[in-house]
This record gives C-alpha cells, sequence and structure tokens, in this order.
C-alpha cells in the first residue's frame, strides 16, 4: 500500500475520425483511415490528491481485427464501445498503483471481448489485439493521472527499471509502404513541397484532421487523395532522414529482397554511410522457411550491412516454430509485434524463439513498461514502433522513445506521411523534421 496509489474516480472517453491523405498498405491490409480514442479520468490517491488523466490509442482496425465477417464500420463501433466500458470499469477497481489497476481492467476487457462482437451480430469474439487497444488508451489515462498526482513524470516514479538519461532529439523513421514510390515519375509535372508533409506551417496554421464524430456510414468510404504520393527521394532529401521501415508484402522473397535493394539504394545515395533499415513484412510470410529466403537473397547485397531487425514476418496465429525462429534470429533480430497482445504473451516469446518485443504506446503504458523489463530480464531485444499515431497518441509514443532504453533508436513517425494535419495542434519541434531529428520537449508530470 502507498500513498501514491489512486482510484479513479469518473471517466470518459470520446473518439476521433482520421482519414489518411493517401492509403498505407500493408501485406494483407490497407489502412485508409482509423479511429483515435482519448480517454480521461479524474484520479485520487491515498493522501487525497486529486488530478485529471488523459491517455489516447489509435484503434487501428485492419491491423488489429483484419479478419472478420463484420464489416469495418461494425468492427470500429465495437471497439469504440469496448473502451467507453473499459473507461467506467476503471472507476470500480482500485486503489492501486497503474499496473494493479491494468491487471484488473485486463480482466475485465477478456470478459468484454466475448460480449462486444456478438452484441453487433459477429460470430467471434473481439481479438486480443484489438482489446489491447482499447484498454491501451485507458490504461494510459490512468498511468497519466496517477502521475500528476504524485507530480512527476510516470517513467521517474517505475520502480526497478533504470532507464538512463532521456534523448533530447530522436532521430526519424520513414516508412515506406508497399505501394510509395521511390522516386518521382518523369511524366508527372515537379510539384512544390506539401507544407503540411514538410512542416514548414506553423502548427495554429494548420486545419484539423481529426474531428469528434461517430464512425463513417458507408464502409467503402475511401478518402480523396488531398496530394500527389510524395516520392521516398523527395522526404529524405527534405528532411535529411537516414533510417527507413520496409513494409513487405511477404508472398515472393526474391520480390521483396529487390524492393528492399532498390528502397536501400534511395537511402544511400541520400543519406550516406549512416543509415539503417528495419524490416516489417506485417504477418505476410506464411512459415519461417520462406523468411530464411528473403535473408538469403538479402545476404551479401549492399543492404545487408544497414538492416537492424525484423518485425512480425509469420502470422500471429502461425503454428509454433521455434527452431525456424531461432533460424531467423541468429540471422537477423526477429520481433514480435501482432503476436504480442497480453503480458501473458511475454513469457511466450522466449519459448517461440523471438528475439524480444515490439513496444507499441498505443498498447498501453502497463504492457510497455512490462516488455522492457521482461526484454532486460531476459536478454531479449526491444525496439519502439508504433501504429500511425496523432495527436496525444504521438506525442505519448515520442515520450517513450526519449526515456527508455532501446536497442535501436530510430523513431517511427509515419503520421507526418499519412495524416499530417491531425497533429495541428502539437508543438512545431515534435512535428517538424529537422536534420532528420525531431525534439520530444521537456518530460512533465504525467507520461506526455
Amino acid at each position: 500500500m502507498r500513498s501514491t496509489d489512486v482510484s479513479v474516480r469518473e471517466a470518459a472517453a470520446a473518439f476521433h475520425d482520421v482519414r489518411l491523405d493517401h492509403p498505407l498498405r500493408l501485406s494483407g491490409a490497407t489502412v485508409d483511415r482509423f479511429t483515435l480514442a482519448v480517454v480521461w479520468v479524474t484520479v485520487e490517491d491515498r493522501a487525497g490528491r486529486v488530478a485529471w488523466g488523459e491517455g489516447a490509442s489509435v484503434l487501428s482496425v485492419p491491423w488489429s481485427w483484419p479478419v472478420s465477417e463484420l464489416s469495418w464500420t461494425v468492427r470500429d463501433l465495437v471497439l469504440r464501445r469496448l473502451t467507453e466500458r473499459l473507461a467506467a470499469a476503471a472507476t470500480e477497481v482500485g486503489p492501486g498503483d497503474p499496473f494493479a489497476i491494468h491487471r484488473e481492467l485486463s480482466e475485465a476487457a477478456a470478459c468484454a471481448r466475448h460480449d462486444g462482437a456478438e452484441a453487433a451480430g459477429g460470430p467471434e469474439p473481439v481479438p486480443e489485439l484489438a482489446a489491447a487497444l482499447a484498454l491501451g488508451a485507458v490504461d494510459n489515462a490512468v498511468h497519466d493521472g496517477w502521475a500528476r498526482a504524485a507530480g512527476a513524470p510516470a517513467t521517474s516514479l517505475y520502480e526497478g527499471l533504470d532507464l538512463g538519461p532521456a534523448r533530447r532529439r530522436l532521430p526519424v523513421q520513414h516508412v515506406v509502404g508497399l505501394d510509395d514510390p521511390l522516386e518521382a515519375d518523369p511524366l508527372e509535372h515537379p510539384r512544390a513541397p506539401d507544407p503540411r508533409e514538410s512542416g514548414l506551417l506553423e502548427p495554429d496554421s494548420r486545419e484539423p484532421d481529426a474531428v469528434e464524430s461517430g464512425p463513417p456510414d458507408r464502409d467503402d468510404v475511401v478518402p480523396p487523395r488531398r496530394a500527389a504520393v510524395r516520392p521516398l527521394r523527395e522526404w529524405l532529401r527534405a528532411e535529411g532522414i537516414a533510417h527507413v521501415k520496409i513494409k513487405l508484402a511477404g508472398r515472393d522473397p526474391a520480390a521483396d529482397a529487390r524492393r528492399v535493394i532498390e528502397v536501400h539504394r534511395v537511402l544511400r545515395e541520400s543519406a550516406g554511410d549512416r543509415h539503417t533499415v528495419s524490416l516489417d513484412p506485417n504477418e505476410g510470410y506464411q512459415e519461417p522457411a520462406a523468411v530464411l529466403e528473403l535473408l538469403d537473397a538479402l545476404d551479401g547485397s549492399p543492404a545487408w550491412d544497414a538492416l537492424t531487425y525484423l518485425e512480425q514476418p509469420v502470422p500471429r496465429d502461425a503454428p509454433p516454430d521455434p527452431g525456424g525462429m531461432r533460424a531467423i534470429g541468429a540471422r537477423l533480430p526477429v520481433l514480435a509485434d501482432e503476436s504480442l497482445a497480453t503480458e501473458a504473451d511475454l513469457a511466450r516469446l522466449a519459448a517461440a524463439g523471438w528475439s524480444g518485443p515490439v513496444i507499441k504506446a498505443a498498447r498501453g503504458q502497463s504492457l510497455a513498461m512490462r516488455s522492457l523489463a521482461h526484454a532486460r530480464a531476459h536478454g531479449m531485444r526491444v525496439a519502439l514502433q508504433d501504429l500511425t499515431a496523432v495527436g496525444l497518441a504521438l506525442v505519448h509514443s515520442a515520450r517513450l522513445a526519449a526515456v527508455l532504453p532501446l536497442d535501436w533508436q530510430a523513431f517511427e513517425y509515419n503520421s507526418r506521411q499519412y495524416a499530417p494535419r491531425a497533429n495541428g495542434d502539437l508543438p512545431a519541434e515534435l512535428v517538424r523534421v529537422r536534420q532528420g531529428h525531431v525534439v520530444p520537449g521537456p518530460a512533465r508530470p504525467g507520461i506526455h
């Protein structure tokens, strides 16, 4: 029992529709929109101090709930209702620290998973990963309120974790989607840089992209393209970026290897020798043997020495193949992403052959810190990545990137590519990339 333990007195949730300026194509899914969930809580600690907290999560249906008989609209609505239900449940647990509250809410989420989709007419429960995103918004708000009540940054209050000094600048990692062009089309007229993409506009002069509303009425609505897709070379030249993450289709190892080599060529020509490349098939390969074919095709190529790690190459529900995964990890660290939805999943990573976990702010602060602690205790590697984080979610992700001792420092920040206007209210030093970096700003009480 600690004086800093809190009870949640009030909780509320709001939802914002975010439409991407152009779709982000992943293996087996296309993201053209998502919901940003924001939860507010009022907490009171044992000493009687009252504070409010806020937390956000990206409710990405294509990423977390890709297969269902339910439409996108219905799945999105189910996740909104689940977030509201878990926010209400937070007022009925505690007092305790945020990790204790998270454990109780995780049990509530496990029960609610089987109710939400069935109530909407679906035959299957909400997937654990999708439920983790709904819970993440609530968990983040509780951690924020708890730390605000204590008057300190949350990461300074966690016991048993030596995080070291915070980084003042974050090297940005650019995402290369499956369809994203590498070079300008010579048949197109040159276009001036879009100030929303390059960060040339001051934040207060940008249009808001995330507006509070319900889910779209039609499931086939695709947002109009507001601008031509900016080629990779233009991005690298304008922002001085030296780190990229390449999305891979996972269908043809040889074709994926050619794509990696071509992306690396553009990166090397723009960034010089100090550059890195990570690979993300988003569950595209069906078995480790095909991933090893990819690595065989890349080994010895100019891109090989730039490779850092491989994210989630096989499906989250793939049959266990520890030997195959370890064979991959012996050549290139292989990190679990979609396979990590709950704290219980952490204990299975090493036995399944993974090199370590990917931390995502959208899955919640509790799982992020548990993932880091587990990785350090078991000699595993750890990276921080995120979905298309915007607004408060981006601020949270940047704060984690600044304070956590990660094996790779590059900070994925792809909302500047796909939904730049959703960051219109954020500080210019976080939104605008200068010499390949952004500035997360000083730490303050809470998680942001």
